[in-house]
């Protein structure tokens, strides 16, 4: 019973998740919305309570943004960005070495109240907090043994969920059409679905964009 509602609940995020990114593109055809390209570095952390450490991996993030002017100096801040970032670490038992590759890719679409300054000619300071949907496209675990035998296994299977929301803050400077921008999101979700463990992701994010 627990399993199906949560399966549920996991279908229900994912139809929203693809709604609000339509509703998006017509508020865009329709509102004074700016359009930006955007691209960084991205720093994320899964903690698994199971293994009780931490993993950290570093990658990249790439997107579109939608920047809506709501009234005077507040905007809505949204797009669509899809990050990318893995690890691979080895241990060494009696018999060889093991290496383990992990990789993930996530889509996902920012909703940020922003507040935003002009300072001076061309230059503007941008303040953003709010809530970031997150879907897993993929993740995978790679085993190498020492033997040549390669195991790969998918992170996101029916234990740990590929949906996730974060919320999360970020600070932006503006100068013309350059926009440079640091952000942290925190998860709020615990994705692991075995009532025994907790699985939660936390990212830190630079990047350079241009607005049009």
């Amino acid at each position: 019973m627990i399993i199906c509602l949560i399966n549920n609940i996991f279908f229900i995020m994912k139809k929203l998740f693809f709604l609000i990114f339509f509703i998006m593109l017509v508020c865009a055809g329709k509102m004074q919305a700016q359009l930006g390209i955007n691209a960084g570095y991205a720093l994320n952390s899964i903690n698994y309570s199971d293994f009780g450490s931490k993993q950290n991996m570093s990658g990249f993030s790439a997107g579109l943004s939608y920047d809506f002017r709501i009234k005077n100096e507040w905007y809505l801040f949204t797009g669509l960005n899809y990050s990318q970032f893995g690890r691979t670490n080895s241990e060494r038992f009696l018999l060889g070495q093991w290496n383990y590759t992990y990789r993930h890719g996530f889509l996902e679409i920012p909703i940020h109240a922003a507040f935003v300054m002009e300072v001076a000619d061309d230059w503007k300071i941008s303040i953003e907090a709010g809530p970031k949907l997150s879907y897993a496209v993929f993740g995978t675990e790679t085993v190498q043994r020492n033997d040549g035998v390669k195991i790969q296994t998918n992170i996101y299977d029916k234990n740990i969920s590929p949906f996730n929301v974060l919320v999360g803050f970020g600070i932006g400077i503006q100068y013309s059409n350059l926009r440079f921008k640091i952000g942290y999101d925190l998860g709020l979700l615990n994705q692991s679905s075995n009532i025994d463990s907790k699985a939660t992701r936390s990212g830190l994010s630079l990047s350079l964009g241009y607005v049009f």
